[in-house]
Formats: structure tokens, C-alpha cells, sequence
């Protein structure tokens, strides 16, 4: 959806984007302001009230909101590089009992800390900040209930239990590859596995069940896409984007330069979780926005030679996001070009 915008909402534009990173809590709402005619931030946190959405640990160990009713899939497929190695760090505990133990318990609320206190009663389960954490995380599927997940939102969370059922990791797997291929495809197997923070193992029987076209790349790797998919000419327009902090399109593949220009490799870009604006297609520069009482200031800091024909667009779309992001200003500045 940054070709073009469409009129969605949150959770049905998140199922078809897949889960939109959330480490940092305005980022979703940024990454659909992006995308979406339209988009006010109550939507968003109209569909984390209903549960459409969720926000939860997924994809590489990290926050993301996802569409809730495919949280099962993603939960499942995620947790399968983990829970292996979990079972063999916990040999020795009933996986079943502490499963029934814990998520019984976590039928109800509760923080980091209670987690924390709780888990590392079980033998084995070293008492850092972290370990016993991931533990009960790996283990169940566990969503941060709101206001988790509001636009601007500082407060602790507390983690509850998912209480459906988990579907079978083949299933899982394919559900998942179908919406990260609609999403980012032509991608490779290694892609989606980088994506998802899994081995690519974890997708081998799902690429069977899944129908796809193939392609090679200019390597000669081979890439998976849905039959029918649209593959626009290389000669496609591309408009300007002022993306969020740890954009799903930067993290989408293993060779991130499909986006990314290797000049800016050394940047770390996707680590520090830069915002950024893409031109072309291609990241271009970060992007940063700053407020002093009614005056909001859109800071644009090249990291490229942007062509000038492009600077009218970027402060556009520096203006429209800006916008977005404080509505209630009442003056607004674009510097740094």
C-alpha cells in the first residue's frame, strides 16, 4: 500500500500488511497513516478495544499488533525455533502440567514483574530480568491487553493468555507465508524466514501446501510469489513515504539493499530504528519531528543526493504526516532540504 493508498480499516489493512511492528507505540499508527486514506488514530485504538487487534510478542522476539483473528497462526509459527529450544533447556519439566500451571494463572493480568516472581519458581529457570520472561512467553501465547498498544501510550503493560487453541505449526506456517507473500513477494523462503525470526525449516513443509509462481533473482536465488500477484513494471512511479521507526518494508527481506542502498549499510538503519523517507522506493533519508507548543517542526536528514525534482513531495509528505501526528498545531516547518 505504498504505491497507493486505500480506505481500510486498522485491523482488516494489518491482516493484509501482516503484523506492524510496535515497539514503539505511535509507529503502527505512522505506518497506517502511511498507507490509508483517512486514518485517524481512534480507529486504531477502537480495534485494540474489540480485540480485532492485538498487541503481543511475535515476530523476531519483538512488540508488533496484529489482526486477531490470525494471531493463533503467527503466535504458533513464531514460537516453534523457540519452543525447541526451550524443551531443551527444560528437559526436565512436564511441558503439558506447566503449560496448564501457567496459563491458568495468566488467565488473569499481570506484569513483567509478577511473571517474573512467578516463573522463577519453576527448577531450572535462572532469576535474570529476561529468562523467566521469555520463558512464559515462548511457552503460551500471551497479548498485552489495552490500553497496550494507544497512540502515545507510556504505562506498563500486564500480558494475559490467549485462550484459543493454537493451530497446527504446518498451518500455521502456510496461513502466515500466504500473508507475507501477498505482503512482500517475490521473496525467497530465506526472506520470510528473516521476516519472521524462524528457521527457514520452519517453513519447508508449508511451501509445499502453499500454491506459488517462481522467479530467480539477479543472483539467480529463486523467489516465491501468489499466483496472480501483481509485479509492476520496473518503471512504476513510486511516491514519496515518510515511514515509521522499524518499518515492516525495511525488515521484509535478508538482502535489505531491495530497499535499503548498501551505502547505507554502515547506518544500522533498521537497529536504531530510524524514521524514514523513502524516495523512489529506496530509503533516502531519516526523518524526525519535533514540538514547541503550538509550532511542530519536521526535521529531514538526507542520508542520499535526492534528486530536486523530489523535494516538493518530500515536504508534502513531511507536512501531511506531520499533520497527522500533532492535529492540534498550529504551524508547521519542513528543514533540512
Amino acid at each position: 500500500m505504498l504505491l497507493e493508498r486505500r480506505r481500510l480499516g486498522p485491523a482488516e489493512a494489518i491482516r493484509l500488511l501482516t503484523p506492524l511492528q510496535g515497539q514503539d507505540s505511535p509507529a503502527p499508527y505512522i505506518a497506517l497513516a502511511a498507507r490509508l486514506d483517512g486514518f485517524a488514530p481512534a480507529e486504531l485504538e477502537a480495534a485494540l478495544d474489540s480485540s480485532d487487534v492485538l498487541k503481543t510478542t511475535i515476530m523476531r522476539v519483538t512488540l508488533h499488533l496484529v489482526a486477531g483473528a490470525e494471531y493463533p497462526a503467527y503466535a504458533q509459527l513464531t514460537r516453534q525455533t523457540r519452543m525447541r529450544k526451550w524443551r531443551k533447556d527444560h528437559a526436565h519439566l512436564d511441558e503439558a502440567e506447566v503449560a496448564a500451571e501457567l496459563g491458568a494463572w495468566l488467565g488473569e493480568p499481570r506484569t513483567n514483574a509478577e511473571i517474573r516472581e512467578r516463573v522463577i519458581g519453576y527448577e531450572g529457570v535462572t532469576a535474570d530480568e529476561w529468562t523467566p520472561v521469555f520463558f512464559a512467553r515462548t511457552l503460551l501465547p500471551l497479548v498485552q491487553p489495552p490500553p497496550a498498544g494507544f497512540w502515545r501510550d507510556r504505562r506498563r503493560p500486564t500480558f494475559v493468555l490467549d485462550p484459543r487453541p493454537l493451530p497446527d505449526p504446518v498451518e500455521a506456517a502456510a496461513l502466515v507465508l500466504s500473508r507475507y507473500l501477498a505482503a512482500f513477494g517475490p521473496a525467497s523462503l530465506r526472506d520470510a524466514a528473516a521476516w519472521a525470526g524462524v528457521a527457514q525449516r520452519d517453513f519447508a513443509e508449508a511451501a509445499e501446501r502453499v500454491r506459488t509462481v517462481s522467479y530467480r533473482d539477479e543472483r539467480g536465488a529463486e523467489l516465491l510469489d501468489l499466483p496472480g500477484a501483481p509485479l509492476p513494471p520496473a518503471k512504476t512511479r513510486l511516491p514519496v513515504r515518510l515511514l515509521a521507526r522499524w518499518e515492516q518494508a525495511l525488515l521484509a527481506y535478508a538482502h535489505r539493499e531491495r530497499v535499503i542502498p548498501p551505502e547505507l549499510e554502515p547506518l544500522k538503519l533498521t537497529l536504531s530504528g530510524d524514521q524514514t523517507v523513502t524516495v523512489d522506493g529506496r530509503v533516502a533519508a531519516s526523518w524526525w519531528l519535533r514540538r514547541k507548543r503550538d509550532a511542530v517542526q519536521v526535521e529531514i536528514a538526507p542520508h542520499v543526493d535526492i534528486r530536486r525534482s523530489a523535494h516538493a513531495a518530500i515536504r508534502a509528505e513531511a507536512n501531511r504526516t506531520a499533520r497527522f501526528c500533532e492535529p492540534e498545531a498550529r504551524s508547521f516547518e519542513v528543514v533540512g532540504l
